[in-house]
């Protein structure tokens, strides 16, 4: 009587755990589905911020293009602290005060441009044209020196290289980068032009 009880017993359990087995699957995919639902609502939070980051950026890539300097240093101002490691953006930013003859700031923001990315050529070419704007042409062809020691495959930074030699009074040295500007771009008639003043200059 009691192994009868026992196996009953046994029975019952079985009968409730099977029972149990697909609620828990049902809830498990329900918890699933749930959780696929919460990450699609992330993502489309998420796309919607990056397109509105990328409709701010067009705005102002716009604004700035169009001299309107003020507008575009707000907007550049409102991406960076939504993305303050975006090295891109202080280099944009650098470039409309350059265009509003801010050179401290401009100076400031392409030196947190190079804290996040110290290679880059962009940053450097930008801080030879923030000097070359001042007059200070050492300066100048120091840093497109720099620019052009990472990437020289970048015609119009020998041009500016050429053009601080030229200011400089260096017309040999100037003559030189015209011609390694020629090499990368031979049918470029500015280069042409330029390469003709100077070498005029060593006569």
């Amino acid at each position: 009587m009691l192994e009868l009880i026992i196996f009953a017993a046994t029975v019952i359990l079985l009968i409730i755990v099977l029972r149990k087995l697909p609620l828990e699957k049902e809830v498990v995919k329900k918890l699933a589905k749930e959780a696929r639902d919460l990450d699609r609502e992330g993502d489309d939070k998420k796309s919607e911020e990056d397109e509105e980051d990328e409709d701010l950026l067009s705005r102002a890539d716009k604004l700035a293009k169009d001299g309107q300097y003020a507008k575009a240093e707000k907007l550049y101002l409102k991406l960076i602290t939504k993305d303050p490691q975006d090295a891109g953006l202080y280099n944009k930013l650098a470039l409309v005060y350059l265009g509003n003859k801010g050179y401290k700031d401009a100076a400031t923001a392409l030196e947190q441009a190079l804290q996040i990315e110290p290679d880059n050529d962009t940053f450097y070419n930008n801080f030879g044209l923030l000097f070359y704007q001042q007059g200070m042409y050492d300066e100048a062809i120091e840093s497109y020196e720099k620019s052009i020691a990472i990437n020289n495959k970048v015609a119009s930074r020998f041009m500016n290289l050429g053009l601080a030699y030229f200011m400089s009074k260096k017309y040999r040295k100037a003559a030189d980068a015209y011609e390694k500007a020629l090499i990368l771009e031979p049918h470029n008639d500015e280069y042409k032009k330029l390469l003709a003043e100077a070498e005029e200059k060593l006569k």
